[in-house]
């Protein structure tokens, strides 16, 4: 079984794909605003969450670790972009589904890299205790962007 770290990062992966999708499929104003709200509100913190913790830590490491961090920093600057596009973007606007789109494959891509490459490799090379400190900057991480609510509107 999975560190508790691991097992929250993947419930989070699952509430961010569902999310994506049901924006994507959103129809309706009402439906998209509510969407991208929740999909800001889920995926930015998170991001943030992991750059501050496992990313921090793998960056750390030599070779192969070192140089997913580094990818995997770099799909979070992505991923941070198309969302602040998206929430700049009128819900009316002819590329808001499309922006919309693109970010839900950017970030599965994403998900996908660090549930098959960072989760194990972290889990392979951090003891039980390092998690535990990697869950806690993680979590207080997200608290402090949870707390600035930079997607309220």
């Amino acid at each position: 079984m999975s560190h508790p770290f691991i097992e929250h990062l993947r419930k989070d992966h699952e509430v961010q794909r569902h999310l994506a999708e049901q924006l994507s499929n959103s129809e309706t104003s009402e439906e998209k605003n509510k969407f991208r709200q929740a999909l800001a509100g889920a995926l930015y913190p998170h991001i943030e969450g992991e750059d501050a913790s496992i990313f921090t830590y793998l960056k750390s490491k030599s070779g192969k670790a070192h140089k997913g961090a580094l990818e995997a920093m770099q799909e979070h600057h992505l991923d941070r972009i198309l969302l602040w596009e998206l929430m700049d973007l009128d819900i009316d606007d002819e590329i808001f589904s499309a922006k919309a789109k693109v970010l839900a494959e950017v970030n599965a891509h994403h998900l996908d890299e660090e549930e098959e490459e960072h989760f194990p490799r972290l889990e392979g090379l951090a003891t039980h205790a390092e998690l535990d400190e990697l869950f806690q900057a993680y979590e207080q991480r997200e608290e402090e962007v949870k707390a600035h609510e930079p997607f309220v509107g």
